[in-house]
């Protein structure tokens, strides 16, 4: 920003030097004219970034606790511009752990067009996110299709973003293009181990879809022996998982050896 407001600043001293050189009235109020209407825009670009690094330091403090979440909606919800498209996505970011439902209705009142273009494949992947956990895949899917996984300014997420576009795929009738989607992530070092978890789920569902019942089977012990409660995204009813999966999943988790152990323990 600084370099910027440098050359800026640089090139209208230049501008002003030619106009004044010159001696023309007209010219100079041209240049003046001129001069106001990009302080003008400094200005609200200033103000624009000031509003984004509050928002941005708002969602970074809320990951401490529901407490802090609930805060920090609070206080976006009171600011007299809550209703933009800017903030509406930061509320239902805040809102998506604990009331998914209202997180979507929030940012599905709001065309995807209306969002900046910087932030529309953002507003995607949380939609993508919530329709997957709500069993929504239909949904999910028409949501990951409007995503640019490839572009290049945003290669920071494209792990998470591919591994949930590829669940969508699996789920809706894609499982052979999620499945080289899926062989194309590099994860990355930030949140390596949540994005692996997520690929390993999608896995599952694209083998179970490609009626690669063994493969899938595989992928379920694979998550089992990470931890046998990973085997809840495949059973609990809100998923909406097909039966057959839901089925294979429980067989899993009864039969390994962790699960086994719980259960007997509880029975003593």
């Amino acid at each position: 920003m600084k370099k910027r407001l440098i050359w800026i600043g640089v090139i209208t001293a230049l501008v002003w030097a030619f106009a004044i050189q010159t001696g023309s009235m007209v010219l100079m109020i041209i240049v003046g004219v001129l001069t106001l209407a990009l302080l003008g825009v400094i200005l609200w670009a200033y103000s624009q970034i000031k509003k984004q690094r509050r928002m941005v330091g708002l969602l970074h403090g809320s990951t401490a606790s529901a407490d802090a979440r609930r805060d920090a909606l609070a206080q976006l919800s009171g600011d007299k511009d809550a209703k933009s498209p800017a903030k509406l996505f930061a509320r239902a970011q805040l809102m998506a752990a604990d009331d998914p439902k209202g997180a979507l209705d929030l940012i599905n009142g709001t065309e995807l067009k209306a969002f900046p273009a910087n932030m529309q494949d953002d507003v995607s992947l949380l939609r993508v996110q919530l329709f997957l956990g709500m069993g929504r895949t239909q949904d999910a899917r028409k949501a990951a299709d409007t995503m640019n996984l490839d572009n290049p300014s945003r290669k920071e997420v494209r792990a998470l973003a591919a591994s949930m576009v590829a669940e969508a795929w699996a789920r809706t009738g894609k499982p052979k293009e999620a499945m080289t989607l899926l062989d194309s992530i590099e994860l990355p070092a930030k949140d390596k181990d949540q994005i692996e978890l997520q690929i390993k789920v999608a896995r599952v569902f694209a083998r179970f879809a490609a009626n690669q019942r063994a493969a899938a089977k595989k992928e379920l012990e694979a998550l089992a022996d990470l931890d046998p409660n990973y085997l809840g995204r495949f059973v609990a009813p809100q998923f909406r998982v097909h039966p057959e999966l839901g089925k294979l999943a429980k067989q899993v988790f009864q039969s390994h050896p962790s699960a086994r152990r719980n259960i007997k323990m509880q029975n003593r």
